[in-house]
């Protein structure tokens, strides 16, 4: 709940200390930075995989975001097949988005605007987005 006169970076502080919470209860370890959570994950393809918890500025609107790599990374030719193979993946993707930003990043997101989240919720979350990563990494041209 917002409430007034709080100010914006104040309300993104309340919004992690509540993730904060849930993650203690789940037994997820993590950072906590300034405007976001942290998370390491280790899975089948990555040793150190970043992900990140981040609020939007009035707290409606909580961000799992996993980067990926610059799609200026991947050879010309093999460049089509990979983002086609990736807009595939992403329609069966379970709760996650494949992006592109406007820096031609590839990141892997899931978000939610359930301000009642629950530790279950959050945790399944964060399983989609790890998951899609490990996805993603098959689909990566060599």
């Amino acid at each position: 709940m917002i409430m007034r006169g709080m100010c914006a970076r104040c309300i993104k502080l309340a919004i992690l200390d509540h993730i904060e919470n849930l993650l203690q209860q789940i037994d997820i370890k993590y950072t906590r930075e300034e405007s976001s959570i942290l998370m390491r994950w280790q899975t089948d393809h990555f040793e150190d995989l970043k992900v990140r918890i981040i609020p939007n500025d009035d707290e409606s609107w909580l961000y799992i975001y996993a980067p990926f790599t610059s799609i200026n990374e991947i050879p010309e030719p093999k460049k089509t097949k990979f983002l086609y193979d990736m807009l595939k993946e992403s329609w069966k993707a379970n709760g996650v988005k494949f992006a592109v930003d406007q820096d031609d990043d590839i990141a892997i997101i899931a978000e939610t605007n359930d301000t009642d989240i629950t530790a279950e919720e959050i945790r399944t979350l964060i399983g989609h987005v790890v998951h899609a990563c490990d996805v993603l990494w098959e689909i990566y041209p060599e």
